[in-house]
């Protein structure tokens, strides 16, 4: 019988499959539930933009025909909006496909990679598909250890990975230490900055990253439409780096990798700030109930600037968690990262949290 598993590439064998949170329909079928919220995947309760809405209705016109595969007017309007020369952009299927092809540009077997600890899976997955060598790097107080991430760094270091807010601890790092050590990384190692909840930080924590690529021409900043802008299930975002890793990346990247109607409804969203603005209060203000929820119920709550919070139960956290789901609320467990005391939240609207916090209070009731 062949083996089909040997004839992979690289280290493919030794990843397991991206487990994505459970779909609502799943749940509601699952256990016969009609009312089921999800707050497992850190996407937006208040959706995209309804001017991006109605303009999506009418690009859905055009769909027959394919997309501008350069995406010519998004580009246009982030460079009308943050500056960004053009030629300095890639556009992708979400931040993820970017990350993607970022590994699958520069990394091999003959290289490392520099990851902090509980860094999104998808890092170290592609450095292991690429079987390159990973090193992880301990957090400091959940926070990214700057110090001892430039410490890893040798001749054989390719790239350095931090997201920032990361994910899944939502923790930010001060934005001045992250800009001094982007400037003293060797040009021969690049930094890619996953920025994917940057618009959820504190004013004090946030810099356009972008901007120190004239400086830093080694820095790489990866962005999405997911979070923040609500197009999760359009699948769009961008990165910028230097024309020259610009370039490079485009000649991997797939033709029309992002649809029209992705396309379409990122300028709009781009345009309708009053929408960013809400939806950031709306996260800032919910997030700030958690805090006042762990601290009344004795919980231990990871400090995040993102729009999802950690929460450590100190008890295994699955037997919580399938309570929850019983209930009609969907939330991630962090069992994947050995983190099993610990549930990953998405903060949804007022109602929604006033409905995980009731079932939470049911739940540590009937556990003391």
């Amino acid at each position: 019988m062949t083996d089909y598993t040997s004839m992979a590439n690289g280290g493919l064998p030794r990843i397991s499959p991206y487990q994505a949170g459970k779909p609502i329909e799943e749940v509601q079928r699952e256990l016969g539930l009609s009312e089921v919220i999800k707050l497992a995947s850190n996407e937006n309760p208040f959706g995209m933009s309804k001017k991006a809405v109605a303009k999506c209705a009418e690009a859905l016109n055009s769909s027959h025909i394919y997309p501008d595969s350069n995406g010519y007017y998004l580009k246009q309007k982030l460079f009308e909006k943050f500056g960004y020369d053009p030629k300095t952009i890639t556009l992708g299927d979400g931040s993820n496909e970017l990350i993607n092809l970022i590994f699958q540009t520069f990394i091999n077997n003959k290289v490392n990679v520099v990851i902090p600890a509980y860094s999104f899976v998808v890092y170290p997955m592609e450095a292991t598909v690429a079987d390159a060598q990973v090193k992880t790097i301990p957090l400091k107080d959940w926070v990214i250890d700057l110090d001892a991430v430039y410490d890893a760094i040798d001749s054989n270091t390719r790239m350095v990975v931090l997201a920032n807010p990361a994910n899944p601890t939502g923790t930010a790092v001060n934005i001045n230490k992250l800009k001094e050590f982007v400037k003293k990384v060797p040009h021969e190692t690049l930094v890619v900055i996953d920025e994917a909840y940057n618009e959820y930080q504190k004013e004090e924590d946030f810099d356009d990253t972008a901007k120190w690529i004239a400086e830093c021409p080694n820095l790489i900043v990866s962005r999405t439409f997911s979070k923040a802008y609500g197009l999760a299930g359009l699948r769009i975002g961008y990165m910028v780096s230097n024309e020259e890793i610009a370039s490079l990346v485009n000649r991997l990247r797939a033709p029309f990798n992002v649809n029209a109607i992705a396309l379409t409804a990122a300028i709009e969203a781009l345009d309708d700030t009053d929408h960013l603005k809400m939806v950031v209060a709306e996260n800032a203000k919910e997030r700030d109930r958690y805090v006042k929820y762990c601290a009344d119920h004795n919980l231990y709550m990871i400090p995040s600037q993102a729009n999802f919070v950690s929460i450590d139960f100190k008890r295994d956290a699955f037997p919580i968690y399938d309570a929850l789901l019983h209930r009609g609320v969907i939330v991630r467990p962090l069992k994947g990262y050995k983190l099993d005391t610990i549930l990953r939240i998405s903060i949804g609207t007022h109602d929604e949290n006033t409905k995980l916090f009731k079932a939470l209070d049911e739940i540590l009731k009937s556990l003391k």
